[in-house]
This record gives C-alpha cells, structure tokens and sequence, in this order.
C-alpha cells in the first residue's frame, strides 16, 4: 500500500480559497448512509465536478443539504480526506474504486496517482486486463504501460492457458497483423509465434480459408508469402501430437437452458463472464433433456435435472 503526499497542497488551498488553515463547512452531502460536511471551494478546487456544481448555476449551487447516488461513502471519505490533508491510502484492495470514484467525481491528481500505483503493479498475468481498464477509463499512461508490458512478454501471453479470446482464430489472425506492422524486422518470429496458436481448436472455415489463401499464385503479397511458408513447413507443434496443445483455453463458461415447458426445442444461452457478453446457441430438443451435466475440463460446474 502507498500513501501519497501532495506537497503543494496547502499552499494551493490556502491560496485559492483565502481561508485560514481549517476552512469553514459550509454544505452537507449524503452519500449512502453517511452525511459529510464540506466546504464547497476546498473541494471546487480538487474535482471539477464538484466546481460545476457549486458554482455552475445549478439548483445544486443554492442547497445546503445535497444527495450524491451512485457513490461509495468510504471511497469519497477517502477523497475527501486528500481535500483536507494531502494525503491518499492507495492499496491493492482500494485502487480501482478510488480511481472509479475519482474519475466519476473528477478528482484529476487522485486518478492520476492510482493510475500510476497501478503501473507499478503491472505484471504480464494481468496487462491485457488492466489496458483494457485503462482504456475503459481514459488512462493513456497506464494502457501504454500496460501494452509495453503484453507486446514484451508476448509469446508468455500466447502459451497462458487464460488467455481469454472467443476463438483460437483470434489469436492466429492478432499474429499476423503484428508481423504485417513490420514484416522485415518481425517475419522471422512468424513461425515460433504461430507454432503457440492451438491448431486442433481453429474453425474449419478459417483453416479452409488459409488453405485458400496459401495457395494464390504470387510471393509479392507478404501475407500470401507467409501463408505458403507456413503450409511448406509448419511449426512443430502444428505436425507433433505428442507437442501440440490437447486441450482449449480454460475460462469459465455459464449455460442457460429455458423456454416454455409444452415447446419441443428449448433455448440455450452462453454466458462469458470475462467480456460479460451473452451468446445464443442452437436449441436442444426437449425429448433429450432428462438429466445432464455441464462439464469444463473435467471439472462438473453444474448439474441440471428436469422432468421428460
């Protein structure tokens, strides 16, 4: 955990609201359960949400008792705390709410030292998840960190059994663009970077494509090149049973079955909880539902009965 000081806080205070040193309450929020007793320019000066509010000629900018919803009361105690003492306890329990709350409530200097906290926590088990957080909350530094940290340890990300990806054909197609980014300086990784795609679960129609694709006349098109050179000599793992990948990439996976009870053909719904997308699957035929069990790498997740 790090607690970070501003250094230059209470001059900035002291200066902007020409107060003394304890500057006078002067409004009451409710947030959650909790009432907090603020002074409208000390916090008018850390978050711009909170100027536009006091000071924006909103109804807001005449009450004296005000409700914030959607807020954590001990996240903004936190914040509201920095307001008043220039300091913020940033740990790995608090760091996402605290950068949420900041970004939402626009507490500009708090976002950016979670952000960097979590700069420092970067790890290649968790840089595709925290680019994607960066992205989702517009933090360029940390999406940049982020990306350093995927593209440096790629070929450890492409063998991680949690890469999440909703096809293997995903990663065969994220290895050519890269390679065609640069192809002179990068076309003698194809082949090692391929070898990590697991053949066994690419889609038919994608390998009948590639077979297509491998075959064109030509070697200009450095695609095409790279197509012909994979089909004349595939990795190792590609050609060795014994070196290739038996199995998928393991994530969690929840089905739903449903539909009216007198129908033939029940619904199937497939739920990924790492992207939180839904995805419809073909019917199952009522006649065949008495008892079953979905399974995921031998392991039983859930077991369903209902009536014939």
């Amino acid at each position: 955990k790090v607690t970070v000081p501003d250094s230059s806080h209470e001059q900035r205070v002291l200066k902007g609201l020409g107060l003394q040193a304890e500057p006078v309450t002067d409004t009451i929020l409710e947030i959650g359960q909790r009432l907090f007793q603020v002074n409208r320019g000390a916090l008018s000066l850390h978050s711009r949400y909170f100027e536009a509010m006091f000071f924006g000629g909103t109804r807001e900018s005449s009450e004296h008792h005000i409700v914030i919803r959607g807020v954590d009361a001990e996240t903004f105690h936190v914040l509201l705390e920095f307001t008043r003492t220039a300091k913020v306890l940033i740990t790995l329990h608090n760091v996402t709410r605290l950068l949420e709350t900041a970004d939402f409530l626009q507490f500009e200097r708090v976002k950016r030292m979670c952000e960097k906290f979590l700069e420092r926590e970067l790890h290649v088990s968790n840089c595709l998840s925290l680019m994607a957080y960066a992205q989702c909350f517009a933090c360029p530094e940390l999406h940049a960190s982020a990306l350093s940290v995927a593209l440096t340890h790629w070929m450890e990300l492409l063998q991680n059994d949690d890469l999440f990806v909703p096809r293997e054909d995903v990663i065969f197609d994220t290895v050519m663009k890269w390679i065609m980014q640069d192809p002179a300086s990068r076309e003698e990784a194809f082949l090692d970077l391929v070898g990590q795609v697991r053949v066994t679960f690419l889609s038919l129609s994608f390998l009948d494509t590639l077979v297509k694709q491998s075959r064109c006349p030509g070697e200009k098109d450095t695609s095409a090149r790279l197509l012909k050179k994979l089909d004349s000599c595939p990795p190792l793992s590609w050609r060795n049973v014994e070196l290739s990948h038996c199995t998928s990439r393991s994530y969690e996976i929840l089905y739903v079955l449903g539909g009216k009870h007198d129908k033939e053909q029940q619904e199937l719904f497939q739920f990924q909880p790492k992207s939180g997308t839904w995805h419809l699957c073909s019917p199952l035929q009522r006649r065949n539902l008495i008892q079953y069990a979905v399974a995921a790498l031998c392991r039983v997740n859930s077991i369903v009965s209902l009536p014939s």
